[in-house]
């Protein structure tokens, strides 16, 4: 399933705990505008997306591609080449089975845990795009 600019927007702002009248205020849009973004009934101007992607401190270009795909997909980041990596899935890295090292010494729970942490955040908080 593709996804749309109003789907990165619910995910992104749900991801972050927040009411759509709490993100409205914030970037001083209607809340009646952002409920037909997310229902993809109409499409966000480039500046209220460029003002989302500030306020959620994301690259505007992820939600630019999905609106505006003609002009922004282009400027998407192209696809990793993974041949020739180690290629660390983050399930496997937040998993209950897993144990985490530095400089080969096992990291305790708690280190274990601040770290999932952190890359949860990072992963919600700023990779808002899928790129599928």
């Amino acid at each position: 399933m593709t996804e749309t600019v109003g789907s990165a927007l619910r995910q992104i702002r749900k991801g972050r705990g927040e009411s759509i009248v709490e993100v409205a205020k914030a970037t001083h849009t209607s809340p009646a505008s952002f409920t037909k973004w997310e229902n993809d009934q109409t499409i966000p101007s480039e500046r209220s997306i460029r003002k989302l992607a500030e306020y959620y401190n994301t690259d505007p270009v992820n939600i630019l591609a999905l609106a505006y795909p003609d002009k922004y997909a282009s400027q998407k980041e192209a696809v990793i080449d993974l041949t020739d990596r180690e290629v660390i899935r983050v399930e496997d890295l937040l998993s209950d089975k897993s144990v985490l090292t530095y400089n080969n010494d096992v990291l305790p729970s708690t280190k274990k845990d601040l770290v999932a942490s952190f890359t949860a955040g990072l992963i919600i908080g700023s990779t808002t795009v899928a790129e599928d």
